[in-house]
Order: structure tokens, then sequence, then C-alpha cells
């Protein structure tokens, strides 16, 4: 199912909240291990996360490109086309 970016970025906003302790919203800008505090075992498993609820596969080569929640949101949409 393809979702729009809003779709995604809530759903995305669900996952990150399973992993971010102390229960702070999450926000669009939010850099996901400087603001949210994921370390890369927590990334790896967000991203596991993502891929598992979205059904898309993200490249390796992409991730340099995702540090903020809208880009994930924004990763999930394009990939989803």
């Amino acid at each position: 199912m393809q979702r729009s970016y809003d779709e995604s970025l809530k759903e995305t906003c669900e996952l990150l909240r399973r992993h971010v302790v102390d229960g702070r919203p999450i926000r669009p800008q939010d850099h996901i291990q400087n603001d949210l505090g994921l370390d890369s075992i927590g990334v790896m498993e967000l991203v596991s996360d993502v891929e598992a609820r979205f059904d898309v596969n993200i490249p390796s080569e992409m991730f340099e490109r995702i540090a903020t929640v809208e880009d994930v949101a924004r990763a999930v949409t394009a990939l989803q086309r």
C-alpha cells in the first residue's frame, strides 16, 4: 500500500515512540540520533521496524541521507513509488 508523505510521517513517529525512552514529543525536524538519542543499534532497529511496517527495503547508500524523522518519511514515500 502506498502512503502519502503525511501518512508515512505519522507512522514513522509512532515507530520512533518505541525507541525514544523519555516519551518526549517527536517532531519531523528531530535528528534521530542527536535529538532523539538513538544509538547505532537503535537506528538499525528503527530501520528494521520501518522496513517491516512499510514493506520496503532501504538500500545502504540511502542511509547517509537519512538523519531526521522527516528524512525517514521522505525515503519511505520515495521507495513505495
